[in-house]
Formats: structure tokens, sequence, C-alpha cells
């Protein structure tokens, strides 16, 4: 099996965020405009960001198809932006309750829980406007749109966060898991590659591609979360390990236990490499993306199959 090194990916985003950055920050008002203390919350939630793989997923996937100019980084705007909201409302103290997101105080520690609902919110409409005011033909606007949405509501990351909920402290199936983790997770996956690719004008064969390695990539990126939340340093997952597993969490490691996460890890990442959706100077992309994920992990957890550099997980 082909094997690339993430650096083709941190090469290719580090050229891209200057511009999904400065659309980002076009995206939301201005701190000092009233009320001041919704868009401060605002500002502190979405600045500085995370790894930005949403927007970046969208703009590869509007460029892979063709597409020109600036609408990826518009798209993958709107994307992080809804990002930004499901994880304020992820970590209030009536769902996952968390202190920490990213090394800092979440949203509703620094400022307080009405402020974080608000921005939540806020963060909706804010991206919404920006899928609206988007460039290019309207057919393609309203595909993605529609498929946005879905990504987002109760066939997405609301859905899978209701179902994640229930099923704290409870023994669940792997099937219901799956289900959790494909809407909650690989939903807005999915949709930040696909939509990219539709609006850059991805025929029904490419995006069918895109489909497959969105859903596989999704995947590979949850395990990876849920294996580092057992093993991984408070450097990698900006708070301490174990939250999920005291929480009753629906997760790899408690569903399947070690042995069968790392069989599942493994999987995950062979189906990335093959259903890497494009060749050329792209697919060094893609496939960089899908290193960059999995070379998180402690040393003895990187699949043999994803290549070594000096004995080290390239």
């Amino acid at each position: 099996m082909e094997t690339a090194d993430e650096n083709a990916w941190h090469a290719w985003l580090e050229r891209e965020t200057p511009i999904i950055e400065d659309r980002l920050r076009n995206s939301v008002p201005s701190r000092r405009q009233k009320p001041a203390n919704i868009h401060e919350a605002i500002h502190y939630a979405v600045f500085p960001g995370g790894k930005r793989i949403r927007p970046g997923l969208s703009v590869l996937g509007f460029k892979a198809a063709g597409g020109r100019g600036k609408a990826g980084a518009q798209l993958g705007a709107a994307i992080e932006l809804l990002h930004t909201f499901s994880l304020i409302h992820d970590d209030l103290p009536c769902m996952d309750d968390d202190d920490l997101r990213r090394g800092r105080p979440t949203v509703h520690k620094q400022f307080d829980e009405a402020t974080a609902v608000l921005a939540g919110d806020a963060l909706q409409v804010l991206a919404f406007e920006q899928i609206a005011t988007l460039p290019g033909a309207a057919d393609r606007k309203v595909k993605v749109l529609a498929m946005i949405t879905e990504a987002v509501g109760t066939a997405g990351v609301i859905g899978g966060q209701v179902v994640d909920i229930e099923s704290e402290g409870k023994k669940v199936p792997r099937k219901t898991l799956e289900w959790i983790h494909d809407h909650k997770t690989g939903a807005l996956f999915r949709a930040s590659l696909v939509g990219g690719a539709v609006l850059g004008g991805a025929g029904p064969a490419l995006v069918r591609r895109m489909t497959e390695f969105g859903e596989a990539f999704g995947l590979l990126f949850q395990i990876v979360d849920d294996v580092l939340n057992e093993v991984g340093t408070f450097e990698t997952l900006g708070r301490d390990r174990g939250g999920d597993r005291a929480k009753g969490k629906a997760t790899y490691p408690s569903v399947l236990g070690l042995e069968k996460t790392r069989l599942a890890l493994n999987d995950a990442h062979r189906r990335c490499h093959e259903t890497v959706p494009v060749q050329g100077k792209s697919e060094d992309v893609f496939r960089g993306l899908v290193q960059a994920v999995v070379v998180r992990l402690p040393e003895d957890w990187v699949p043999s199959n994803a290549g070594r550099r000096n004995g080290r997980p390239r």
C-alpha cells in the first residue's frame, strides 16, 4: 500500500489557511459591535481555532473539482462556524459539561452559560448567511445548502448528539456506536468535502468518490479521537484524558475494547487510502491528511501500514 507524508497536507493547508482565516474574520461581527459580550464570546470560540480540517476539506474538494476563486474558502468558513457552534453546545453543563476545550476554559466557563448558548445560536445564523451569499451557480448553492443543513440537523450532528446522550452509561451494540459517530462526527466531515466538490462543479462520479472517502475519513478521525481520550496526552487533547470513560460515553474502546479498536482503526486507515478520490498532486494532499490524523496517536497505536521514517511514525 502507498503511504504518504503528513507534511503534504500540512504544507497545503498552510498555503490555504490565510484565505480561510480572512474569510472567517469577515464572517463574524467585530468584538466592539453591540452587544459586545456575545461577539467577544464568538471570537473567543472561533479564534484561534483548532486544526481547521473541515474548512480545509471544503477548499480541497472545491479545487479538486476544478473550482476557482475563494468560494471554497467561504464555504469552509461557514462549516467551521457550524463546527464551532456544535463544540460550544457540546461542552455545556446540560450536555457533556466540559471545563476545557483546546487547553483553555470552555465558552460557558469563560463567560456564562446563557452567553455560550446564544453564541452557538448566533454562529449557526452567521454560517448560513455565508452559505446563502456564496458566489457561483444557483443550482450548486442550493445543493450545498441542502447538504449542509442535513449534515447539521437531526439527520447529522444534532441527531448524533441526541443518541450519544441517550447512550451514556449504557451497554450499546457496535451498530449504535457507529451510528453515533457517523452522524455526530462523520456527517460534517463528509459534507465539508462533498459540498466543496459540488460547489466546484464535480460530476456524479467524483461526488460518489468524495463521499466514499469522506465516510472513511470521518470514521478514522473519530476512532483516533476515542483512542486518544484513553491513551493521549494533555498536549494532544487540550484536556485531561479519560473524560469519555468517566461519563460513560459510547466510544470504540468502551464498546469493543482496545484490541478490537486497534483492528477497527487499521481497517478505517486502509479504507481511507483505498478511497482517495483523485490522482496527481491532490492525491498526495488527501493521503497526507490521513497520515496527519493517525500520527497524533502514540507510536504503538499508529497503523502498521502508515509508513515509518527512522523508526518513527511518518
